[in-house]
């Protein structure tokens, strides 16, 4: 993975040296630089995450195997700000998760109007952790009253999810300290003992998850039959399973989303083919650059049985290799 961020970092600064040196004028799916180059840009998540090392994976494929040259940006926030980025033209592809970019297709909040996201490929599922120090006396969601929580920030689906199970057992930002702030932040408040609790996706091989419990012993906090069956039946998009032994940590029930790759229906069927089938083709690189994360990708269902339609590029490419029918 070392190697796939610092071709990342090169990329990056070779592609604003040209940006620097030259005109540049609108492509289709990105900008072209004097040389003639066309670049894609990839909307993934700050560094440290497994969306920030799928991103750097999938530029080095793009750049490498098609004659376009791809840019992972690592700018923070998740699936709200892929999809902004895509609409402002200053991303062609983004990961996104299910939740988020679900109210964006159906035009809910904070969407004023229904964005058309399509799907190029679904990668692999976020695990979404409650996460507590170890030695403390929280054993359940409802100990969490009166206690300090950092998540999501502000109008971020998966956050307004999440707060709402908490209400179905006491717990409200009124009655306890609830801190809205970016994945890095709210990382660094768990570990330096400025939070109780910390509710955010990490899931398989996250490094951020790593890094935590590298730095304290914690547990994951279950949730009740009753109202996993309740959140499920609400939130359609998760289901629950078992997790935690990868990273140390005692096997307890959490939910799951998958992710996916993200464009809107205005990406060129042609681009969407290519930047596909050069993933679709490259299993082995993607193994090496992200072991812990693509043994859970299904590579016989790439649609995931999402709502989102599938972008006619890709579509293309599965019925022809006879993935889909």
């Amino acid at each position: 993975m070392k190697k796939v961020l610092l071709f990342a970092l090169v990329l990056l600064l070779a592609a604003g040296m040209v940006f620097a040196g030259g005109s540049k004028e609108k492509g289709e799916g990105g900008e072209k630089a004097d040389g003639g180059k066309q670049f894609i840009v990839i909307k993934s998540s700050s560094i440290g995450g497994s969306w920030y090392a799928c991103g750097a994976a999938f530029a080095k494929l793009i750049s490498d195997n098609t004659k376009y040259v791809a840019m992972n940006s690592a700018s923070p926030g998740l699936t709200n700000e892929s999809i902004k980025a895509m609409m402002d033209g200053k991303a062609q592809l983004g990961l996104a998760d299910a939740e988020a970019a679900y109210a964006a297709l159906k035009g809910k909040d904070p969407w004023t109007a229904p964005v058309a996201v399509n799907n190029l490929f679904t990668i692999w599922p976020g695990v979404f952790n409650v996460i507590v120090g170890a030695d403390t006396n929280i054993k359940t969601l409802a100990d969490l009253k009166g206690k300090s929580i950092a998540t999501y920030v502000e109008g971020e689906p998966s956050g307004i999810a999440f707060m709402d199970l908490l209400s179905w057992v006491g717990v409200t930002d009124k009655n306890s300290r609830v801190y809205r702030i970016m994945k890095n932040d709210a990382t660094r408040m768990f570990i330096d003992g400025q939070a109780d609790c910390l509710i955010y996706a990490f899931g398989h091989g996250h490094a951020k998850l790593k890094e935590i419990t590298t730095a304290r012993k914690v547990r994951f906090l279950p949730t009740d039959d009753a109202n996993v069956k309740k959140f499920i039946e609400k939130y359609p998009f998760y289901t629950s399973e078992k997790f935690g032994s990868e990273f140390g940590v005692p096997d307890e029930q959490q939910f799951i989303s998958p992710y996916f790759i993200a464009c809107l229906d205005t990406l060129p069927a042609d681009q969407a083919y290519e930047f596909t089938k050069v993933w679709w083709e490259n299993w082995k690189f993607l193994e090496e650059a992200l072991p812990s994360n693509v043994p859970y990708i299904n590579r016989n269902n790439p649609k995931g049985d999402l709502p989102f339609p599938l972008h006619p590029g890709s579509e293309k490419y599965f019925k022809e290799k006879g993935i889909i029918k």
